[in-house]
């Protein structure tokens, strides 16, 4: 399982930190937790994913997103 903190970056810097994490998560097929701050980015990035079909768990409360990888 991977894990990245993207609590550094401010949007929309942090999405595009979000999407090459996930990439790379991908590529290896495996879990992804990220820490990410609350707001507009992490809205983007929920809206994401439901758009690509991942299983993920937020924990909007604490700012921790895990991503599980696609199955294709």
């Amino acid at each position: 399982m991977l894990e990245r903190d993207l609590k550094k970056f401010k949007c929309p810097q942090q999405f595009v930190q979000f999407k090459l994490a996930l990439k790379s998560a991908q590529s290896s097929k495996q879990c992804i937790i990220f820490s990410i701050n609350k707001g507009e980015s992490a809205n983007d990035i929920e809206r994401f994913l439901q758009k690509n079909a991942y299983r993920y768990n937020f924990d909007k409360q604490r700012g921790l997103l895990l991503v599980e990888p696609l199955h294709v």
